[in-house]
């Protein structure tokens, strides 16, 4: 059975950034059941330069204005290189794997704690049938015991 691949939320696809939330913690259920839980921001910082000729116009000492551009989450799968290994293997694969929105947050604090939350409450680093190698670059698999 074929599952659209779009991000679902509460049975819903969504397809744009819901307005004043940061990001969203996110779970990835490939074909075989396994499962990846993530964070992602819908938006990011970027810094752009500005030009003395700008500067110059506005009045202004400030050499670097910040921006917000697209995260490209629409299109993200995760940061797992072994899941991304998994699902570029076949070509279509990714076309029965599920991708759902667990959690939407509204700023970057409350993104990184639910995230956490999340993954120690699912007990990733404890199950064979989880991508997730560890738990905030602090807590690795096979390193943390029961």
């Amino acid at each position: 059975m074929i599952i659209d691949n779009c991000w679902m939320y509460q049975g819903e696809c969504v397809a744009e950034a819901p307005p004043g939330y940061y990001g969203f913690i996110y779970k990835v259920t490939d074909d075989q059941g396994k499962i990846y839980i993530g964070k992602k921001s819908f938006e990011h910082s970027k810094k752009v330069r500005i030009s003395k000729k700008i500067r110059k116009l506005t009045r202004t000492r400030k050499r670097i204005s910040r921006t917000k551009v697209d995260s490209k989450w629409l299109s993200y799968w995760g940061s797992s290189k072994q899941l991304l290994e998994y699902l570029d293997k076949v070509p279509d694969r990714r076309d029965f794997c599920r991708r759902e929105i667990i959690k939407l947050c509204k700023d970057k604090a409350s993104l990184s704690y639910w995230e956490i939350v999340t993954l120690i409450e699912n007990r990733v680093l404890f199950r064979d049938d989880c991508w997730n190698g560890n738990i905030g670059g602090h807590y690795f698999k096979g390193k943390i015991h029961e």
